[in-house]
C-alpha cells in the first residue's frame, strides 16, 4: 500500500510538472523575445571563460617567481596556450554537437525559464519589460554588452597574473567618487551579474582576495563608455528600473540567470555523451599542460 501511494504521488508531482511547462513555456518564450540578446550573451560568457583561462593555465606551467611576463619565454607560451586551448576547447563542444554560434541558447532558456519560474512570475517580468523603462533597459544594454565584457576580461586576466596596476587615467577614474555611481549604473544590466560571476567562478584562488580590483577596474577602464551611456539614463527611468531590481521575481531572475545562461545545453544533448566528452577534454588539456610545462624551461629561440 505504501508503495502504491509513493507512486501515485510521484506520479502527480511529475505531471503537475509537466502542466506547469506546458503553461508557462509559451511565456518564457516570449519573455526571452522581448528581451533578446541571449545568444551574443552566451557568446561573451563563453569568450570570458576561453580567454579568462588562459592566463590561469599561463601560470600553472611555470614555477617560482622567476616565471613573470618578464621570463624570456612567457610571451611565446602565452601565445602558444591561447591558440591550443582555445582550439581544444571549441573541438570539445563541437563533439557534444553544441552549435558555436549559440543559435540554440534562446530555446534552452526557455525551458529553464519555464521549469522553475511560475505563471504569475513570468507575468510580473513580461509586464516590467513590455513598460517603456523595460524596453530602455535592453536597449541601453545592448550598448553595454558591445564594451563592457572585453574590460571584465582584462581586469581579471590583470587580477590573476598578479598585475594590478592601472594606468594613471585609470587610476584616477578608479579613485574617483564617480566610480562608485558607475558601479552602481552597471549592476542595473543582468549581463554584468553574469559575466562577473562567471569571472569569479573561473578565478577561484587567484581572484579570491581581489574580487574587488577585477568589478572596479574595469568599471575604470571603461569610465567613458559607461558615463556616456549614464547620460542617456533619464532619472525617473532609473527609479523605475531601482524598483523592479527589488521585487522578488527580478531577484530570483537574477540569480537564475547567473547560473542558468551557463549551463543550459541543447535540446535532446545526450548527458552520458556529454560527460564522457568531458573526460576526454581534461585529458587532452593534461597533455597539453605537459608540453607547455616541457617549452618553459627550453632556452627561447
Amino acid at each position: 500500500m505504501c508503495i502504491r501511494l509513493l507512486f501515485s504521488i510521484l506520479f502527480v508531482l511529475c505531471f503537475a510538472r509537466l502542466t506547469q511547462a506546458q503553461e508557462t513555456l509559451p511565456l518564457a518564450r516570449e519573455l526571452i523575445t522581448i528581451k533578446t540578446g541571449y545568444t551574443d550573451k552566451k557568446r561573451d560568457l563563453e569568450e570570458l571563460r576561453v580567454r579568462a583561462y588562459v592566463p590561469v593555465l599561463l601560470k600553472a606551467v611555470g614555477k617560482g617567481p622567476a616565471w613573470n611576463p618578464q621570463h624570456p619565454n612567457w610571451a611565446a607560451i602565452e601565445k602558444r596556450i591561447n591558440v591550443e586551448w582555445r582550439k581544444l576547447y571549441a573541438d570539445y563542444l563541437a563533439r557534444m554537437g553544441r552549435d558555436a554560434s549559440f543559435m540554440w541558447i534562446d530555446e534552452a532558456l526557455a525551458r529553464e525559464y519555464a521549469q522553475r519560474f511560475s505563471l504569475e512570475e513570468l507575468n510580473t517580468l513580461l509586464a516590467f519589460y513590455r513598460t517603456p523603462a523595460g524596453v530602455a533597459l535592453i536597449e541601453l544594454e545592448k550598448v553595454f554588452l558591445v564594451f563592457y565584457p572585453a574590460e571584465l576580461t582584462r581586469a581579471l586576466s590583470r587580477a590573476m597574473i598578479g598585475v594590478d596596476r592601472l594606468s594613471a587615467q585609470e587610476q584616477a577614474a578608479f579613485r574617483s567618487p564617480d566610480n562608485r555611481a558607475r558601479r552602481e549604473f552597471v549592476v542595473l544590466f543582468e549581463s554584468e551579474t553574469i559575466l562577473y560571476e562567471e569571472s569569479l567562478r573561473i578565478g577561484g584562488k587567484f581572484v579570491a582576495a581581489n574580487s574587488g580590483f577585477v568589478q572596479l577596474g574595469a568599471v575604470a577602464t571603461a569610465a567613458a563608455e559607461i558615463d556616456a551611456l549614464r547620460q542617456k539614463l533619464a532619472p525617473e527611468t532609473r527609479a523605475e528600473f531601482v524598483a523592479f531590481l527589488k521585487t522578488d521575481a527580478a531577484l530570483k531572475e537574477r540569480e537564475f540567470l547567473a547560473l542558468a545562461l551557463r549551463i543550459a545545453t541543447p535540446a535532446g544533448e545526450d548527458a552520458a555523451l556529454a560527460k564522457q566528452e568531458e573526460a576526454g577534454f581534461y585529458k587532452g588539456l593534461a597533455e597539453l599542460s605537459a608540453q607547455w610545462r616541457a617549452a618553459v624551461e627550453k632556452p627561447p629561440e
